[in-house]
């Protein structure tokens, strides 16, 4: 097997930093597991050192089994990155948004490349990359990661050590986010954090890895005294970390001090330890400030605290959390942390507080409860640190990721049979369509289990026609296998029919022509004649399957006898990409984004929605609605719409940017507020399953498909007789933080259903009945 590459911009044993040591953990542990493992680093020596001085010399070395390759550095331009570096720093953390570049192109490009960067490193990547089984570069945020990352993309990890700092908003490091094959994380707040910054692409292609943590080798259980501090008989919370305002040790301190104030006779202490220049001793009876200690007698004051309290609020993983769970110690941490309050959620591990009187109310509760109650929440916090803090479980997630397991990859995958070829037949293939991207995704997985698979149309959108072939009957052979989207009336249906070989039906759903006759009743006759043709199509395909079972239903009751369901999956990764810079800046300016996503339609109901939208603005003038999907000017439906947004007085409010790309789409999602949906009609409606991988709280009219895709995620409403009701209840969805982060906790877990691998398990089911029929 080819060598594993470890890009970082310094390396060694004895450096100071989270990445740093990371990254030595990780090539030496790896090493010893038996791996080639070859670092590619700099020259310099340091994150303390001048970034261009070469304090080793380049070429090979080795250490702990671990070849080492240094790199001279470039010389910068210091001045000009310590000017831009300073505009950067002084931007407020409330100026950051997600999506949009804290300063100008200018000044990012600066950073970039009077950062450390070493063009003798970029160089050795282009020139050897094919030596190497994976690259993984450590940290995110220097120039050597950011410009040599995209050189080898195609086999790049990148390990962010990531944080919410103003670097992590530049375009080149939201560049190298979605260049990577894949994302390895210390903590599951630091991915949360990067799936907000990002966007959900990178859901697929992240893993949390963890980072171990060796409690437990210094502990003496004959200390029992620390100066004059009992270790052993006192009952005390521990606070361990530098101690200043930055880790938020002064609001510990003053919510200790208020506790003591309401609670006097109470003898619960507040022990502190780290390095600081700050002494807390004195601040209230019962604080005691060790000052820095010593790693037995830090772990002593673990081993014998009632809880560790953690009030930063800044942190991509805390080691001290997972060394107190070790220990089974219960914690309390920031919830305005991510890293740290997701790891104590995640573990029932303890309890998070953000305010002043939150932390002073928690000293009050751990003071009251009894042992056994303490011990619950350290079991279940140690139970989680030997799953993501011990070294060898955490090493064997990094094995699998980069390719260096020697585990077969289990997969669902077929291998084609007598078959050979299964092409699939529709009208039309759409840009954006669902039921368009639904037949590339069935192809692209016959394509993968070895059948030869095209999609034949007879309209073509020039936007995707390199995916297509305009239909032709003698290019279909009669003894492959064919899938036949049915949507609408079309002339392909009598082909359809005749076709000799294995055969199958997808029903996308027909609207009922009573939407249409007022508007266009001409089209209303074609979907008449799209389902009038059911009923005869159920008598020459002995497959079929609907996209929902309420599709489903509708087969069984044209004559179809074996209707299964095949619902469309929808996979993240097609969003791996940056949103439109534009649209996130113009969107994040406060106001709360009401989204719907859908084509014009008289089923879609968007004047509905534009009725119900007006009454919202009496609750909450502050937002607009975006009302996302193709129409056309003369389209009579679309001109009810206009007409109905100028009747309302809402052309301020409204927003129609018609059929969008993907990066214009992708910003929208992200920068919703909720996604309203008035759809009278649906067979499955795939944005409402779009809405959820964004985290975007959805509201629906209760009907059709709608219940059935959203199943116990979102928020439905079975009457629109009372519109302000509704629009009171979009406004709870959008301004009430506790009802927001219920539906879209239910909304993560239905998602799932609808991934690609779930989806491709019923597509397995569905092949095999095809070449059986084939072997008829």
């Amino acid at each position: 097997m080819k060598p594993l590459a470890i890009v970082t911009p310094w390396f060694g044993r004895d450096l100071k930093g989270g990445a740093e040591q990371q990254a030595w953990q990780v090539a030496t542990r790896l090493a010893c597991r038996g791996h080639e493992v070859e670092v590619l680093t700099t020259c310099c020596r340091s994150f303390q050192d001048d970034w261009a001085v070469n304090y080793f010399r380049a070429g090979l070395s080795q250490e702990q089994d671990v070849k080492i390759r240094r790199f001279r550095v470039d010389r910068r331009d210091r001045n000009a990155f310590e000017r831009t570096n300073g505009i950067m720093l002084s931007l407020p953390s409330l100026e950051l948004k997600p999506g949009i570049n804290p300063v100008t192109l200018e000044d990012a490009a600066i950073f970039c490349r009077e950062n450390i960067n070493s063009t003798q490193l970029l160089k050795f990547l282009k020139k050897h990359h094919d030596q190497y089984q994976a690259f993984l570069f450590i940290p995110y945020l220097y120039g050597l990661i950011l410009n040599g990352l995209p050189i080898v993309a195609s086999r790049a990890f990148l390990q962010p050590c990531l944080h919410d700092e103003v670097y992590a908003y530049l375009p080149q490091v939201t560049n190298i986010f979605h260049a990577a094959k894949g994302l390895l994380f210390i903590s599951e707040g630091e991915a949360e954090l990067a799936k907000q910054l990002y966007g959900p692409g990178i859901i697929s292609k992240s893993i949390v890895a963890g980072a171990g943590v060796e409690a437990g080798q210094f502990y003496d259980e004959t200390i029992s005294q620390i100066g004059d501090f009992s270790v052993k008989q006192e009952r005390f919370i521990f606070y361990l970390g530098r101690r200043d305002a930055t880790k938020n040790t002064d609001l510990l301190v003053r919510a200790y001090v208020a506790f003591k104030q309401k609670h006097p006779d109470s003898s619960l202490k507040l022990v502190l330890a780290g390095p600081g220049n700050t002494s807390f001793n004195g601040c209230a009876p019962g604080l005691v400030d060790l000052g820095l200690v010593q790693e037995s007698e830090k772990e002593g004051l673990l081993a014998n605290c009632l809880a560790l309290f953690q009030p930063s609020q800044n942190e991509s993983y805390s080691r001290v959390i997972m060394e107190a769970w070790f220990y089974g110690r219960p914690v309390v941490a920031h919830r305005s942390c991510l890293a740290t309050a997701m790891a104590v959620e995640c573990a029932k591990g303890g309890w998070l507080a953000k305010t002043e009187l939150e932390w002073a109310e928690l000293f009050a509760k751990i003071d009251q409860l009894g042992e056994e109650q303490l011990a619950t929440y350290g079991a279940n916090g140690q139970a989680y640190a030997r799953e993501y803090a011990v070294w060898d479980k955490v090493i064997e997630r990094y094995e699998v990721v980069l390719g260096l397991s020697q585990t077969p990859a289990i997969t669902a995958k077929l291998k084609a049979g007598k078959l050979k070829e299964i092409h699939q037949l529709l009208p039309n293939l759409a840009y954006g369509d669902a039921i368009s991207n639904h037949a590339l995704a069935i192809r692209n997985y016959l394509r993968s289990c070895g059948y030869k698979s095209d999609i034949f149309v007879k309209y073509v959108d020039e936007r995707v026609a390199h995916e297509v072939t305009v239909f032709q009957p003698k290019w279909i052979s009669p003894q492959a296998g064919l899938i036949y989207h049915h949507s609408i009336g079309s002339e392909l249906t009598e082909y359809a029919i005749a076709h000799p070989s294995s055969k199958c039906l997808i029903y996308h759903n027909i609207t009922p022509a009573e939407f249409f006759l007022p508007y266009r009743p001409e089209f209303a006759k074609i979907l008449e004649k799209g389902r009038a043709e059911l009923k005869q199509l159920a008598q020459h395909f002995p497959m079929s399957v609907g996209v929902s079972t309420y599709n489903t239903a509708e087969l069984v009751a044209s004559g179809f006898h074996v209707a299964g369901v095949l619902p469309i999956a929808i996979d993240p990764r097609k969003w791996d990409l940056p949103a439109d810079g534009a649209l996130m800046r113009q969107l994040q300016d406060g106001k709360a984004n009401l989204l719907f996503v859908g084509r014009m339609a008289p089923n879609k109901r968007q004047d509905h929605l534009l009725e119900a939208f007006a009454h919202y603005l009496t609750m909450d003038r502050e937002a607009r609605l975006i009302v996302v999907g193709c129409g056309e000017i003369q389209d009579p439906y679309y001109c009810h719409i206009i007409n109905t947004i100028h009747r309302l007085g809402l052309t301020n409010y409204v927003i129609l940017p018609g059929q969008v790309n993907d990066a214009q789409l992708l910003a929208f999602y992200r920068t919703a507020h909720l996604f309203w949906s008035m759809s009278e009609h649906e067979g499955f409606c795939v944005p409402l399953v779009e809405a959820m991988w964004f985290d975007v709280p959805v509201l629906a009219y209760k009907n059709t498909a709608v219940p059935e895709t959203l199943g116990e995620a979102g928020v439905m409403f079975s009457s629109k007789e009372d519109l302000v009701q509704v629009a009171a209840l979009a406004k709870l969805l959008v301004r009430d933080e506790i009802l927001r982060s219920k539906v879209i906790k239910a909304q993560r877990s239905r998602r799932e259903y609808f991934t690609q691998i779930t989806v491709n398990e019923r597509l397995n089911s569905l092949i095999l009945k095809m070449e059986e029929v084939n072997k008829q």
